[in-house]
């Protein structure tokens, strides 16, 4: 009987992770994908006042 007890709790405890992996690989995903598209912007700003500053010297 303890044994059958036990089974059912380690199966309710998979059953949590089955459904919090997925939902934490998303947010992770939406969190890098917000990350890049930030620094994206950042070096292109940058790369845009290089152009900027080398269209003066012409």
């Amino acid at each position: 009987m303890h044994h059958n007890n036990l089974f059912f709790s380690f199966l309710s405890i998979l059953n949590v992770f089955i459904y919090i992996i997925p939902l934490a690989f998303l947010i992770f995903t939406i969190w890098f994908a917000l990350k890049f598209l930030k620094l994206q912007e950042r070096k292109n700003a940058i790369l845009q006042s290089i152009a900027e500053r080398l269209d003066k010297q012409k």
